[in-house]
């Protein structure tokens, strides 16, 4: 209850891209079908996943799971803990250029 004016005024922020390409009101041939963000993405910004190391969730979760469950020398998880870094800013920053572009394209 303390929190619940700021946890609804974010909520009112929040964009569900399932939205557009799961109904279909945004669709390019590249998607191959597919709502999923990785296949959003490069289809509308023509930016995807490729030259990182971690290129998708469940290799993105392996390497978490490796680096908090398992010996890994420090300099290894470090390593790996930027490379993570790197592939969330991708989900991120993608969904952000993604709401761009819908937004370029509906004026």
């Amino acid at each position: 209850p303390r929190y619940k004016l700021w946890i609804e005024g974010v909520l009112l922020r929040i964009n569900d891209l399932y939205v557009p390409f799961g109904s279909f009101y945004y669709y390019n041939p590249a998607q191959k079908g597919s709502a999923s963000l990785k296949d959003a993405l490069p289809a509308v910004t023509g930016i995807g996943y490729e030259g990182l190391s971690i290129g998708n969730g469940m290799v993105a979760s392996i390497a978490f799971m490796g680096i908090t469950f398992k010996e890994v020398a420090g300099d290894e998880k470090v390593r790996v803990r930027g490379e993570l870094e790197k592939y969330c800013c991708r989900d991120t920053e993608g969904m952000i250029w993604i709401i761009n572009k819908l937004k370029e394209l509906s004026v």
